[in-house]
């Protein structure tokens, strides 16, 4: 289906959704001064409530891997056609719900409005079931744009831009939420459109409205820890807070997805797993999901009020959202669980701003923000010929042979420059002569050296870079026993071992060009 009639079909479709739940405040209405303009919803707030709803039909999802068209111009009329409005009242959808909505319209050849309508209701309905799910990280971030990272990571959504970016999740939350905010302000409301996702939708605005309530008299209150997991009684935490207050924002947005969560609960610099449930470093064939657990469990174990070290807990492994979408469905939905390398730069530009009490109460700046890089440099033609050629399913090839190639990154503040933050880059990338194992083949050298340029440059586009150093040790290395595996350690376990290192001790941080040199780092 082209993207002219993909857009046609939308429009057909918006009016039959917004007759279904709104009567007519989804749409833009006619004659408004504003009916051009992309508002994309009224309110900055987002919305969501209870998990017993069902769809209109039981139409499927669309699982086409195509990406939105970016050839729908501004320009083009949006009004919708003229045999399928609900109401008089209706006009066009916005552009900003036109582009947020039509991934979710299915590709198939012959999909009727109503067919349309109907995926588009049960695949918003589900990411309001997810949003709601975590309203206690809502409160405890008090509406945190950080938020939305843990909805991108937790909706295992299957429309044609999946997944979406946080900022897109935000803003499809947004639109619904505006929209039912301006039917229930109609005098003509009769409140009878209160099916499954409208209670969602109520919920999830009360939540908003509760937060921003209460957000005027948060200075002197207690910060709500996150739920417990299923079968861990809350009076486990005593008089704690968890996870503890001097994490980010984007860390508990991490630490509270329910699949980490159960891993972690509880754990802090004081209450630490017994050693005999301490995980083992994730491999280069790791899930994503086990390699966030890891990072988790060492930032909860070894992060202290005043540490200067900040790790970000989520595994790198895309330049861009585009490439993290492209990967979607071959990695079997887990590229969302993967972060981008801006995603990475956003949380060391906010950590670098963030202040740390140090013993004495006196606040110092976080010095140091520590990355896992996991990329794999291996072609999609290639992951499926050889699905095709062991008759297996892409992702599960995809996790088995796609090995990842573990990195660490490590960005050092140092004095700001001409109104640019100043830093230290210095890339753990495991080879000879310290390691042989871990280092890439041959085949795949060159295009890691390209990764890695392009990130030199991404970081340069955002920090004053002073000096790169690149290759580098751990202080002590320990490969994996061999009853855990009978193999020396890969790239992922020895950038996870160095992440734990520095961790563990701030010292071992190199900070100096002496201790660059000693620990086998070359600056280039």
């Amino acid at each position: 289906m082209s993207p002219k009639t993909k857009t046609k079909l939308l429009r057909r479709a918006l009016p039959l959704l917004d007759g279904l739940i709104f009567e007519s405040a989804l749409l833009e209405p006619k004659n408004s001064d504003d009916a051009s303009k992309d508002e994309g919803g009224s309110s900055q707030d987002p919305g969501g409530p209870s998990n017993n709803s069902a769809s209109p039909s039981n139409a499927p999802v669309s699982n086409d891997p195509v990406g939105p068209s970016n050839d729908l111009g501004a320009n083009e009329s949006a009004g919708p056609s003229s045999d399928s409005g609900p109401s008089n009242n209706s006009g066009g959808p916005s552009n900003d719900l036109r582009d947020v909505l039509l991934p979710f319209v299915p590709s198939r050849k012959k999909t009727t409005p109503e067919e349309a309508r109907d995926v588009i209701f049960e695949t918003v309905r589900q990411a309001f079931l997810v949003t709601v799910k975590y309203e206690d990280v809502y409160r405890r971030l008090s509406g945190n744009k950080a938020f939305w990272y843990l909805i991108l990571a937790d909706w295992n959504s299957a429309h044609e831009a999946s997944p979406f970016p946080a900022a897109s999740v935000e803003k499809l939350i947004a639109l619904f939420v505006a929209a039912r905010r301006r039917y229930e302000a109609e005098p003509s409301s009769s409140g009878a459109a209160n099916i499954g996702l409208t209670m969602f939708i109520d919920r999830w605005i009360h939540i908003i409205d509760d937060v921003n309530v209460a957000k005027a008299a948060r200075a002197s209150r207690k910060l709500p820890s996150l739920k417990p997991p299923k079968d861990v009684e809350p009076e486990t935490l005593g008089s704690r807070t968890w996870p503890p207050a001097h994490f980010s924002a984007f860390d508990i947005a991490i630490m509270g997805q329910a699949a980490i969560r159960e891993k972690v609960f509880g754990v802090d610099h004081l209450h630490k797993v017994d050693e005999e449930a301490m995980p083992t470093y994730p491999t280069d064939q790791s899930p994503p999901l086990d390699v966030r657990r890891f990072l988790c469990g060492v930032s909860l174990e070894e992060t202290k009020p005043r540490s200067p070290v900040s790790l970000f807990l989520a595994p790198v492994a895309f330049m861009s959202d585009e490439i993290r979408r492209e990967w979607y469905l071959p990695t079997g939905h887990k590229s969302r669980l993967y972060a981008t390398v801006d995603e990475f730069i956003n949380y060391a530009h906010e950590e670098f701003k963030t202040t740390a009490a140090n013993a004495t109460g006196v606040v110092g700046v976080k010095q140091h923000v520590i990355g896992l890089l996991t990329p794999w440099f291996f072609e999609k033609e290639w992951l499926i010929s050889t699905a095709q050629e062991r008759d297996q399913p892409i992702p599960i090839v995809w996790q088995g042979a796609c090995f990842r190639a573990g990195m660490m990154v490590c960005l050092t503040r140092l004095k700001r420059v001409d109104d640019h933050q100043a830093c230290r880059l210095v890339l753990f990338k495991p080879g000879p002569p310290y390691y042989w194992r871990p280092a890439q083949p041959s085949d795949r050298r060159e295009k890691q050296e390209s990764w890695i340029r392009e990130l030199r440059q991404k970081l340069k586009h955002h920090f004053r870079i002073a000096e790169t150093w690149i290759g580098g040790r751990a202080e002590r290395h320990h490969g994996p026993s061999l009853e855990q595996r009978p193999v020396t350690a890969d790239s992922v376990e020895t950038s996870c071992e160095i992440i734990e290192e520095m961790k563990i001790s701030n010292g071992t941080v190199p900070n100096t060009k002496e201790n660059l040199l000693e620990r086998g780092f070359e600056l280039i």
